[in-house]
């Protein structure tokens, strides 16, 4: 039988005498880089409910439900279905709506766990009940307009509930006068229909 390498010797017996080249976890916690692509978070005072995320999502791992009677959206972003492509966070319209954190340790025995929601307010259409939006994004896009909301009644509206110079009480419901739907929140094609009968 050959004797090994003297090299080979060395290194194995340097090896025996040095410490471990792999890291100690999970006996120590693992420090992630910068830029990590880890679980998805919403962030609750930064989502407005637009749903881009869910639009650009390949995994369909983003859903949401509508609930007219509520007034409420809820979006979902499931885990276990996430590929981490960090699709979502370079969507947001917000910019901070939705991050991917640099959690990593996402394994558990209930999927329910692996489960990031954000919830908003509707607002429904005084007209026809449709959904016209979330009020956060009707906010954020009156934000981003500036002095063009004025131009758009339901942005103005929403802009002044935000900064308390109207409430939503104040804001009249099934009104005879012609022009009260100026002065509500409608959809775009009941705005559209109020308009042609003012002007025809």
């Amino acid at each position: 039988m050959k004797l090994p390498k003297l090299r080979e010797l060395g290194e194995a017996i340097k090896s025996l005498f040095s410490r471990p080249f792999t890291n100690m976890y999970p006996f120590r916690p693992l420090t992630v880089p910068d830029g990590f692509r880890g679980k998805p978070e919403y962030d609750e005072k930064e989502c407005v409910g637009c749903l881009a995320c869910e639009e650009v999502c390949p995994g369909r791992a983003i859903d949401h439900v509508d609930n007219k009677e509520e007034k409420l959206r809820v979006i979902t972003q499931h885990q276990d279905q996430c590929i981490f492509c960090q699709q979502c966070e370079r969507a947001c319209i917000t910019e901070k709506g939705i991050k991917l954190t640099k959690e990593f340790e996402l394994a558990r025995y209930d999927r329910k766990g692996g489960i990031t929601q954000s919830s908003k307010e509707l607002v429904i259409c005084q007209h026809c009940g449709e959904i016209v939006a979330p009020l956060d994004h009707l906010k954020f896009l009156a934000k981003k307009v500036g002095a063009l909301l004025y131009t758009n009644p339901t942005l103005l509206l929403a802009r002044h509930a935000e900064l308390n110079l109207l409430s939503r009480e104040e804001i009249p419901v099934n009104s005879p006068h012609p022009r009260a739907g100026h002065l509500q929140f409608i959809c775009p094609n009941c705005r559209r229909e109020m308009i042609v009968k003012e002007q025809w």
